[in-house]
């Protein structure tokens, strides 16, 4: 493969690995925050919270999967990572309540909904702050 088809395989892939990624965590998410509303929490903190259960392990998948990291710097980009996840839980939140509060929509649904547009703010974020690399 030429250099050029790498790069533009790599820049392919980052993003479809990153996505891979978001699907489990995606599944993992809705599972808790169904459980979470479902056992009376306020749908914008059951958000929150299904969102931060979700992270940590995406955290994993993405830094060994999506952008290939070796171990060093694992916990500065652990905590890199939590920041941006708290910025997204907090766009999800306040999609979600968007969702529910003005379009009239379930919050199962909202939330479900809410990742999805949250994501491609998502992807940039961690890519660029969370999992940067040298000479990036």
């Amino acid at each position: 493969m030429s250099g050029d088809a790498r790069v533009l395989a790599s820049g392919v892939g980052q993003p479809a690995r990153f996505v891979l990624v978001g699907t489990a965590g995606y599944g993992v998410n809705l599972v808790a925050f169904a459980v979470l509303y479902e056992a009376g929490a306020p749908y914008v903190l059951a958000s929150v919270a299904a969102y931060l259960i979700s992270n940590a392990l995406m955290y994993l998948g993405n830094r060994y999967f999506t952008f290939r990291l070796a171990h060093e710097g694992f916990w500065g980009a652990y905590v890199r990572y939590v920041l941006v996840g708290l910025v997204v839980a907090g766009l999800t939140a306040g999609v979600l309540t968007v969702f529910v509060d003005v379009v009239g929509l379930h919050p199962t649904l909202g939330q479900a909904l809410a990742l999805l547009v949250v994501t491609p703010a998502a992807f940039v974020l961690f890519k660029r702050w969370t999992f940067r690399t040298r000479g990036e």
